[in-house]
């Protein structure tokens, strides 16, 4: 997969968010490669398989507060 069509970042995350919540949302979409979470940005950094998971989670989860 090239680095940019796989990789999401989500914003705005609730400071009560963890990354075993996160991760699990993510894979509810398609399997991921890697999880980075930024909790002082309130934000993470999800890198999927394929460039088409990523596309759905975007979709699936704009503007959704997480």
């Amino acid at each position: 997969c090239k680095p940019q069509p796989c990789v999401v970042s989500v914003e705005g995350l609730s400071s009560s968010t963890t990354d075993v919540q996160l991760k699990s949302l993510l894979m509810s979409v398609g399997p991921i490669q890697s999880l980075q979470m930024l909790p002082q940005q309130r934000k993470a950094i999800a890198k999927f398989k394929e460039p088409a998971h990523a596309l759905a989670f975007q979709q699936k989860f704009h503007r959704k507060l997480l």
